[in-house]
């Protein structure tokens, strides 16, 4: 339903100053606002002109009485007009390019045929409820009696609209220019501290290649002084040079136990390193959850620190063969098991795997200890943390086995995270991708092997010892005793070299890290000369060897031992291999 307001013809630019006037006026009783009424009284100031350019216009202003209330100018105009429609009747008529700043101005525009005529109605709805009876009335009596003002105060009215705008436009201006200027000097500040934060973030980077080298070369160095206090240790505790009492017995079972527990903080800072270091490799291999399970019973089950909890590794059914490397795997829930025993006093800690999402596997170590809370769930993971408590007390450790087994989780293509409630027990989730690829090199050695030359049973054999460690050379020489051996020593890997063509020894035992000719060249040196090729060399390091530096061992030694955990029975077991024959490792 709609109510009139009031009508006009528009036949005279009068009529079109007249209707501009009345438009705004009665926009302004409905409760448009100023900027509003501009926009209506210029929306139907250009309708108006156009309808008055062939002298036969009318127009209507009537309010629309419907739940959401809009002003209607409603206009008729011959259909000869240019530019109010687009299309050609019967086909629907559409508004055309003269309307456009209409469109723009209002809320709605709609066009029809009626007859000859075109009838085009502009409808802005209003801002709040329509004004009461009473106001509509005197609006439509003040309208009748000013039909005829005169044109000049509608003219004068714009003229001072277009000076209030242009005033606002002025200042605007001069608000936008201040901005600019604020905003050129922030520019300048923001690049200034991106310069001093790149300088910072370069010294930070140089500060952690730093400490990782550091960490990486002092671990090095202390390897190999910690092997020998270990395994020599172990040659006294075995009663190979007589027995002991209990008193040493008991002395030199602390010895061991510190070097032990010295040995692994060692390794640790050297995964760790390595890792952020970008130098830790994957090497994988083919291999089922079941065989890694039976492997690591049997290494996790002297752990338990009380006798009240229980290991137990679930059977895993229907998972396929892993492709990753298997010893970062192992490490990972070595960690993860022995951290569940050390902070489990009763119930049990349990191992089990399932198949994930997206090509992952996961690795569950659950336990029914004392729980970590929500505040320290990330801190655990953080390197040289432990959380203090009660549960603390009597357990010792390093703070880097969970930040390293984070690491060597991710470093296999997977995550490792914490589940757990304060006096409820954990579960730490390790998750590892099923098939890590990488291409392996094939270690070939096509070089064909003399035979050996008949030896002389009832000769001792020479057995040579390349190191520049006293200590090193001397466990070598208690491990591997035997009567039908004997040992020669070099120091340097030039006197090794040497000794060698001098000696032709039935096998030579060489370390990596040797002053001047290291044991790389040292090996390179006797491949390449024809009568000491064909010596069996045994690999004897501390170093945590890459995979290229393997690659470039395996084809042309018989084996690789560490200085870390050296036993005799490996030792001795490959020194036999060394002197059954010609044996080589391809």
């Amino acid at each position: 339903m709609s109510l009139f307001l009031f009508q006009s013809e528009l036949r005279t630019g009068q009529d079109v100053v007249n209707t501009r006037q009345r438009g705004r006026h009665i926009a302004q009783v409905l409760g448009f606002e100023a900027q509003d009424q501009v926009r209506i009284a210029t929306a139907i100031s250009e309708v108006a002109r156009l309808a008055a350019s062939q002298a036969n216009g009318h127009i209507e202003f009537l309010l629309e009485e419907t739940q959401s209330p809009a002003l209607l100018v409603r206009v008729r105009a011959p259909a000869s007009t240019p530019g109010l429609m687009s299309g050609v009747p019967p086909a629907a008529p559409r508004p055309g390019p003269a309307l456009a700043p209409a469109q723009r101005l209002m809320d709605r525009v709609s066009l029809r045929v009626e007859e000859d005529a075109l009838v085009l109605e502009l409808a802005h709805r209003l801002p709040r409820a329509a004004p009461p009876a009473y106001v509509l009335q005197s609006l439509r009596s003040e309208l009748e009696r000013q039909r005829r003002s005169n044109a000049v105060d509608e003219l004068s009215r714009q003229n001072e609209e277009l000076l209030r705008t242009l005033e606002e436009l002025q200042a605007r201006k001069a608000e936008v220019e201040r901005l600019n200027r604020e905003l050129e000097e922030t520019n300048r500040g923001v690049v200034a501290l991106y310069a001093e934060l790149e300088e910072k973030a370069e010294a930070l980077r140089r500060a952690s290649d730093m400490k990782t080298r550091f960490i990486s070369n002092v671990s090095h160095e202390l390897r190999t002084p910690i092997s020998s206090v270990v395994n020599l240790s172990r040659l006294l505790l075995d009663r190979l040079d007589g027995p002991l009492n209990e008193e040493q017995e008991k002395q030199v079972t602390f010895i061991r136990k510190s070097g032990e527990a010295l040995q692994e903080l060692i390794d640790d800072l050297l995964d760790l390193a390595k890792i952020e270091s970008g130098r830790s490799e994957v090497l994988p291999t083919r291999f089922s959850v079941g065989e890694l399970f039976g492997s690591l019973r049997g290494m996790l089950r002297p752990l338990k620190v009380n006798e009240g909890v229980a290991l137990v590794f679930d059977e895993p059914v229907g998972l396929p063969e892993l492709h990753t490397d298997e010893r970062k795997l192992s490490q990972i829930l070595r960690n993860l098991v022995s951290n569940a025993l050390k902070f489990t006093q009763r119930g049990e800690v349990r191992v089990s795997a399932m198949a994930g999402p997206r090509g992952v596997v996961e690795f569950a170590v659950s336990d029914t200890g004392m729980g970590i809370a929500p505040e320290d769930q990330e801190r655990i993971f953080e390197e040289f943390v432990q959380v203090e408590g009660p549960h603390q007390q009597g357990i010792k450790g390093t703070g880097l086995g969970l930040p390293l087994s984070r690491r060597l989780a991710e470093l296999l293509g997977g995550s490792l995270f914490v589940e757990s409630q304060k006096g409820r027990g954990s579960t730490f989730r390790a998750r590892v991708a099923l098939d890590y690829t990488q291409r392996q090199k094939p270690l070939v050695d096509d070089e064909p092997v003399e035979p050996e030359a008949p030896r002389d049973a009832s000769r001792p054999r020479t057995v040579l010892l390349v190191d520049d460690d006293e200590v090193v050379r001397y466990l070598l020489k208690r491990l591997l005793a035997d009567a039908s051996l004997q040992f020669r020593e070099a120091t340097t890997g030039l006197e090794g070299v040497r000794l060698a063509n001098q000696l032709h020894p039935s096998a030579i035992v060489l370390d990596l890290s040797l002053p001047g000719m290291d044991g790389f060249e040292v090996l390179e040196t006797l491949r390449r000369e024809r009568s000491t090729r064909d010596i069996p060399v045994i690999i004897h390091t501390s170093r945590s060897l890459t995979e290229q530096e393997r690659g470039r061992l395996l084809p042309h030694v018989l084996g690789i031992l560490s200085k870390s955990g050296l036993t005799r029975d490996a030792a001795f077991d490959l020194l036999q291999r060394a002197l059954s024959g010609p044996e080589r490792r391809s």
